[in-house]
């Protein structure tokens, strides 16, 4: 993990935004960072495409977004003593936070898991928005859901294998937990386990081939963990079964207030990386703030 110096916070001024603003605010105030606000508002063009738009319908709503960002700023000032930087630029979300993180090159991009439009029916949601970052953004990516806005202390992450992404996805995890607790949890699967008995293998085989799976899964996390931050103290985790059912059961067991996750590319006629489906029925499923690591 390289330092977090300059964060970009991106809010629609809903509640979802605000904590995604105070969260950023928080960690930049951790780590003495800089720290911008960015809002998309339509453009006339995207605001007339609503059959009874009015002119005066759209300037209300630009006039609403200056006097909203100068109150976050001003917020972000009195909270957490952060001279933020509001920034509004006029297009569809997702393009202008990719426009102002090409601009920007954050260490950390920070959004509320939810958009303005998504009701707190569970934490299990994602904004439009959000999605096409989550797929897209070529930065860490933190995903705010919780309400406690204390610094970062436990962290679960997740990891594949001994990849770089694996190795990044350890050091940001442990690395923004400080001197607290990252739980490093790998899942593994012994292969047609269930198909191998049903064939009358013997019990002996099977266990063989179990124990070589977990020894080959134990090898992965030793690697994996010399890239954790030496502050944090580093719990690794053999598990066996569905990722995403180990997932939740150490979430439960642990209470994290963070999440960390891969996201890798596939590539033309490759499997699907981890950051597939499985990764983001992970991310979906997460009920605590969830950082993605590119």
């Amino acid at each position: 993990m390289g330092s977090v110096n300059r964060i970009l916070v991106a809010t629609d001024f809903s509640p979802g935004g605000r904590l995604a603003v105070r969260r950023a605010g928080q960690l930049a105030s951790q780590y003495n960072a800089e720290l911008h606000i960015a809002h998309a508002s339509p453009d006339w063009n995207l605001f007339s495409r609503w059959t009874v738009a009015r002119q005066e319908h759209y300037q209300a709503i630009s006039r609403r977004a200056e006097l909203a960002m100068r109150d976050e700023v001003a917020w972000v000032l009195s909270e957490y003593g952060i001279h933020a930087h509001g920034d509004i630029q006029l297009g569809k979300a997702s393009r202008v936070i990719e426009r102002v993180a090409s601009e920007l090159r954050p260490s950390l991009i920070v959004a509320g898991a939810r958009g303005e439009h998504q009701p707190r029916v569970s934490p299990e949601s994602f904004g439009g928005t959000t999605l096409k970052l989550l797929w897209h953004t070529q930065y860490p990516l933190l995903l705010v859901r919780g309400w406690d806005f204390k610094p970062y202390r436990v962290s679960i992450t997740a990891i594949h294998d001994t990849c770089d992404i694996s190795k990044r996805v350890v050091s940001w995890g442990s690395s923004l937990v400080g001197a607290g607790e990252c739980h490093v949890i790998h899942a593994y699967e012994a292969p047609y386990f269930e198909r191998t008995r049903a064939c009358d293998v013997s019990e002996s085989s099977i266990a063989a081939c179990v124990a070589a799976a977990e020894s080959a899964a134990r090898a992965i996390v030793d690697d994996v963990v010399k890239a954790a931050a030496p502050t944090a103290h580093i719990h690794p985790h053999i598990v066996r079964g569905n990722p995403l059912g180990a997932l939740v059961s150490e979430i439960a067991l642990y209470q994290p207030t963070l999440v960390a996750l891969g996201r890798c590319e596939a590539h033309p006629g490759e499997p699907q990386e981890p950051f597939g489906t499985e990764g983001f029925r992970m991310a979906y499923h997460c009920p605590v703030d969830t950082l993605v690591v590119p």
